[in-house]
């Protein structure tokens, strides 16, 4: 069984992604779409609160409280 390279890749045809509207090409309703437009924003504030929390745990810091403690006591 021989395969013609020419034939397949014409047999495919590719729709090229829009970086302002990605999900352009996705057939969805209109209410799925405005959720989906949101996925980006909610992954970014989601990695921006793991990186301080990760941070939070390698350097902890006192409270306020703890803070004036130790500065009445010096």
């Amino acid at each position: 069984m021989q395969v013609d390279l020419n034939e397949l890749v014409n047999s495919y045809e590719v729709v090229p992604v829009s970086l302002s509207d990605p999900f352009k090409s996705l057939v969805a309703e209109p209410s799925t779409m405005e959720v989906l437009r949101f996925i980006p924003i909610i992954a970014f504030i989601a990695l921006i609160i793991t990186a301080v929390w990760r941070q939070g745990m390698k350097f902890p810091v006192k409270a306020i409280g703890e803070l004036k403690k130790d500065s009445k006591q010096d």
